[in-house]
């Protein structure tokens, strides 16, 4: 069983081939989706977001590329390329890009 899927195994991959931003789109690979893990890559055009919602595990976001407007609870802030964001369980969140932008969520959730 592979626990890591959608991606070759055993080398070295380029990012920017996985994922693409296109005007007025969102495009996501998914990596794994397990009980307790799920790790995902967004690109998405500028303006395009996802939320607000509320998650029911933490959600760590690496921004690859561009910029992100990140609404935790009422309070937002900017994520730019290189920078780590985490948005935890059970407050409502948001991610918009400012810009093209490319980024790897990683959800944790306990296990039930």
């Amino acid at each position: 069983m592979d626990l890591i899927k959608n991606i070759a195994k055993a080398q070295a991959i380029d990012f920017d081939e996985l994922v693409s931003c296109r005007p007025g789109q969102i495009e996501s690979k998914t990596l794994a989706q397990q009980l307790g893990v799920g790790l995902t890559l967004l690109a998405f055009g500028k303006g395009e977001g996802v939320g607000p919602h509320v998650a029911n595990g933490d959600a760590l976001i690496y921004i690859h590329e561009g910029v992100a407007s990140v609404t935790v609870g009422e309070e937002t802030q900017e994520a730019v390329k290189g920078q780590l964001f985490l948005m935890p369980a059970g407050i409502s969140h948001q991610v918009v890009a400012k810009e093209d932008m490319k980024m790897l969520l990683m959800v944790v959730r306990k296990e039930k």
